[in-house]
């Protein structure tokens, strides 16, 4: 889940313990282009903001609005783009697009509180959910698991998948970078070790705002930790760790392997694998290696840079050109 969900919804719980009202912006959809995804989140209190929905554009608009008293309705969904109908809330895109938003209007109160505080703690746990808002009835539950039931008027559902994680096997200046960047980009970022004269060569720990090591075995590193939502990096250089958590990748059900190294190096560790696990040719396809996108990085940041693109890229189901086939 997005740390962006998080910021908005504890700034808003802020802005009601203020006493301020808070209008709370959900993305329901998205027609053409569109530069955030549906639910994505933006809040006010008329005047500071948090969050995002368009950039820029939509918000400023709609603080506008708010400025010459609309949208004080407790429930409401507005339409933004040019292919709609003009009804006084229309808002033309600059990416062309146009974007469908449900606007809750919350009070101070107990009874906005303890919604936002249980969605809070939704949005922090390892499960994932629905939010169902009815307009007309001004009610909102949480379901859990992702499927959406079929369309209903007047009713909004807005299903959160668990938090997406990268698992790293291996301290070195690369992963260092890859969890500063992955925490950034908003996965939850695991990295795990058994190599103690490394010890001293994290520098990014939880009193630098970064994350603890685990000084634990690779595979049960990867067997503990990783589901459909995780990726496993392997980023060691050293075969004792990256072999064994590529290993138990190859038995999870992670969305994205990968292994850090030459193409001469991936290519004998590909036999290594094929040699000791007995895996097959379709099985050892899973691992992206050399890792990252071919864009001709060097340094740790660079290696980095093109590892969490190709994450992302693959998390969205997009098919990137194979190296060979890369001009």
């Amino acid at each position: 889940m997005s740390d962006h969900h998080v910021e908005v919804l504890r700034q808003s719980l802020t802005w009601l313990a203020q006493g301020k009202s808070v209008w709370l912006c959900s993305i329901v959809a998205t027609y053409g282009s569109a530069p955030r995804p549906r639910g994505a989140l933006f809040a006010t209190d008329g005047l500071c903001r948090s969050g995002s929905i368009s950039g820029g554009c939509i918000e400023d608009a709609f603080v506008e609005k708010l400025a010459r008293g609309e949208h004080d309705a407790p429930l409401s969904l507005l339409d933004y783009g040019s292919h709609l109908t003009p009804d006084g809330s229309q808002f033309e895109l600059p990416c062309g697009g146009s974007i469908q938003l449900l606007v809750e209007h919350l009070m101070p109160g107990d009874e906005a509180t303890q919604d936002l505080n249980r969605w809070l703690a939704l949005q922090q746990s390892a499960t994932s959910f629905v939010r169902e808002v009815r307009i007309a009835q001004r009610e909102r539950t949480y379901l859990s698991g992702e499927r959406l039931c079929g369309d209903e008027p007047g009713v909004v559902r807005l299903a959160y998948a668990q938090r997406w994680r990268l698992l790293l096997l291996g301290i070195s200046q690369v992963s260092e970078q890859v969890a500063r960047l992955g925490q950034a980009a908003g996965f939850e970022v695991l990295l795990c070790d058994t190599r103690e004269a490394y010890r001293s060569d994290w520098h990014w720990g939880p009193e630098q705002g970064g994350i603890a090591v685990q000084w634990c075995d690779p595979e049960r590193f990867v067997e503990r930790h990783a589901t459909a939502q995780s990726a496993v990096l392997a980023l060691a250089h050293d075969p004792r760790i990256d072999d064994a958590g590529l290993m138990a990748g190859l038995e999870s059900d992670a969305f994205y392997l990968g292994a850090m190294g030459s193409v001469r190096t991936s290519e004998r560790r590909l036999e290594r694998l094929q040699r000791i696990g007995d895996s097959s040719q379709a099985q050892l396809a899973r691992i992206h290696a050399p890792i990252g996108l071919p864009i001709g990085s060097k340094s740790p940041i660079e290696i980095a840079i093109a590892t969490l693109a190709e994450v992302i890229a693959v998390r969205h189901g997009i098919r990137m050109r194979l190296r060979q086939d890369a001009t």
